[in-house]
């Protein structure tokens, strides 16, 4: 098989998926998500500066090149002879897999095609569903999804993982207090200035451990399938981005908190090390309409009592549970045509 081949087909569907999609993205976004983009094709190491004249010249080309494919169609994949739609992921992979390579296509954000093709790092089993771990990633598009469900397959991405490690560490490097982002590496040994080299060396293996807080969340998110066929409805009929992000941080919360999902196995298995980042990377809505968690966190660090993280879980879950429902109810009165004002007036400013 000849993979360069193969690259090169995945590689024009996201560029084609990136032409129809960028402009969804804000100016600040879309800028870091050009970054790391060239970063990942130029095969550059997360520590080596971009340089600016380069960057400039590439996102030029880039531009140029989406201008001439935002009208086309993606294009099926042929891997000798054989003809796939570049959604079937289960017969690529059956082909692909038992060769060493790992292939992903979904929906994202925006409802946006997403694809990447990689190195197979590992293939296992959890419950039902059959879980993928990247490594190398040889072509990707905009999106930057660290884990994506698709069908009764994860697909846990370790090079997007790496890079948001990476990140979060220098902007811990940053700051003046560390506070949790601090408890976090220091819990895991990652601690102080040192060579980049060493430091990328245990953000590896940080990768390998955290990526189940990522794994968790995508079978929380399968349990949770109730109305998930109304709620893609909700997501492909609406174009307002702050109404999606509500919408999304709404099931991921849900997900987060299942009952097989990860702060659930969390608490459960007293994991401090998985509690730390699962804090540090809540953000946005799911910090907006989960507080408790902080409250209880910041108690759990002075007394040690689990029962303090569960009392907050389950509060959060009853929370998004309702919110869920809340949204569902108002697509189905008929309201879903401006589903974004509904969400703000009955929902976003509720005390559900």
């Amino acid at each position: 098989m000849d993979i360069n081949d193969l690259k090169e087909q995945v590689k024009l569907n996201c560029t084609i998926s990136d032409a129809r999609f960028w402009g969804y993205y804000s100016i600040c976004g879309l800028l870091m998500r050009l970054r790391e983009l060239y970063r990942s094709e130029k095969a550059l190491t997360l520590w080596e500066g971009i340089p600016k004249e380069g960057m400039s010249e590439w996102i030029a080309s880039r531009e140029a090149e989406w201008s001439s494919l935002e009208t086309k169609a993606l294009r099926p994949l042929e891997i000798e002879g054989n003809v796939y739609d570049p959604f079937d992921v289960d017969r690529l992979n059956f082909y692909l897999n038992p060769r060493g390579f790992i292939y992903g296509g979904g929906y994202g954000r925006f409802n946006k095609p997403s694809f990447f093709l990689g190195e197979l790092e590992s293939k296992g089993e959890l419950g039902d569903y059959l879980v993928y771990s990247s490594g190398k990633e040889f072509c990707r598009d905009l999106s930057t999804s660290v884990a994506m469900l698709q069908g009764r397959c994860i697909f846990m991405r370790l090079e997007p993982l790496k890079t948001l490690l990476w990140d979060k560490f220098q902007e811990l490097q940053a700051r003046r207090f560390g506070g949790a982002l601090k408890e976090a590496f220091s819990s895991c040994g990652v601690e102080g200035p040192q060579p980049p080299e060493e430091l990328y060396h245990k953000i590896e293996s940080l990768s390998a451990e955290i990526s189940e807080l990522f794994i968790l969340h995508e079978t929380g998110e399968a349990f949770e399938d109730e109305y998930s066929d109304q709620w893609l409805e909700i997501l492909n009929c609406n174009r307002d981005r702050a109404t999606e992000f509500y919408a999304r941080g709404v099931k991921d919360l849900l997900a987060d908190t299942s009952e097989k999902g990860p702060l659930t196995y969390i608490i459960g298995e007293r994991k401090r090390s998985l509690l730390n980042f699962f804090i540090v990377f809540l953000d946005g809505i799911r910090k907006e309409i989960f507080p408790e968690i902080l409250t209880a966190f910041q108690k759990f660090m002075d007394s040690g009592d689990w029962s303090l993280l569960e009392e907050a879980r389950r509060t959060g879950y009853a929370r998004a549970y309702a919110l869920r429902e809340r949204i569902i109810a108002l697509w189905k009165e008929g309201k879903g045509g401006n589903i974004g004002a509904f969400i703000r007036k009955y929902v976003k400013n509720s005390e559900a």
